[in-house]
């Protein structure tokens, strides 16, 4: 079983530290929702991300392990799973897993919806609605080879946001109004700066010219939005990828601390030690072995 803890908003276990990451869902054809069919021949982790589109998920076939707001769920062969927009989750398939995906974009369910904004969906209150929503996803998918059937999966989409909207509940998560859908842009802006920058030595003033928010107001928003500050954000981009040079690469320890920002050795080991209980020379070992 692999073991997750949590610390200050970040997810880490013995070989990597999982930094909430945002994904940018495409949708093409200027649709509102994406819906895939999945097969996995090897395990696979999907690192912790958040997205703004709800996520719908049923297991086909096999298992998958799915982590969200402190809670870790064994999703077996039949499992239906939603996650709501603005949550952090990190999923583990197993070789052989089956299943079906499907995100629907928030904005558009909000537009359709308008009982929904401010609030988040609670699929588990109802088996019957799950069930609804399992036929409709392979209806889906068995008619989604034939030809001209993109109307009939729309009318079928507004059907399981339509059950979806049945069982609302206060959401802390999801970002509304035009205000927040800034404060979201905002907060966009700095993580693509800071994954983009991290090997390079990054201040609050930079962030904040960049941003055009005074420090004080942009620390507040990014904490609020991503449950860490943007310190230990930045602190936890440099773990991971000094994690992968400890694992993969022949530099030395103390080339890797500052190749990734680091301002010195020290710094790389007390934060290493504090977030895995060893040094980066004893993981080095463990992990090569």
């Amino acid at each position: 079983m692999l073991i997750l803890l949590r610390r200050d908003g970040v997810y880490y276990m013995p070989e990597r530290v999982v930094v909430r990451k945002h994904e940018k869902v495409e949708y093409a054809n200027n649709s509102f929702f994406t819906f895939s069919h999945n097969y996995y021949n090897q395990d696979y982790c999907f690192e912790s991300h958040w997205h703004n589109s709800i996520e719908i998920t049923y297991v086909v076939k096999g298992e998958k392990i799915q982590r969200m707001e402190n809670e870790e769920i064994v999703a077996k062969t039949g499992t239906l799973l939603l996650v709501n927009s603005g949550v952090s989750h990190e999923i583990d398939v197993k070789k052989g897993i089956e299943g079906i995906v499907l995100l629907i974009d928030r904005k558009f369910i909000n537009h359709v919806c308008p009982n929904a904004i401010g609030k988040r969906f609670d699929l588990e209150k109802n088996l019957e609605v799950k069930q609804k929503i399992i036929n409709i996803l392979l209806k889906i998918y068995r008619n989604e080879s034939q030809e001209n059937n993109l109307i009939d999966t729309y009318i079928d989409i507004l059907i399981i946001i339509d059950l979806l909207t049945k069982y609302l509940i206060d959401d802390k998560y999801y970002i509304q109004e035009k205000h927040d859908d800034e404060l979201y842009e905002l907060v966009i802006e700095v993580i693509n700066y800071i994954d983009k920058n991290y090997k390079q030595k990054i201040s609050l003033n930079e962030l904040a010219a960049l941003t055009n928010y005074n420090k004080s107001y942009l620390s507040t928003v990014f904490k609020k939005k991503m449950g860490i500050s943007i310190f230990e954000y930045i602190k936890n981009v440099r773990i991971q990828h000094c994690l992968d040079d400890l694992k993969y690469s022949d530099e030395s320890i103390v080339d890797i601390a500052l190749n990734n920002g680091f301002p010195n050795i020290q710094a790389f080991n007390r934060t290493f030690k504090e977030l895995f209980q060893m040094t980066p020379k004893q993981y080095r070992k463990k992990t090569r072995k």
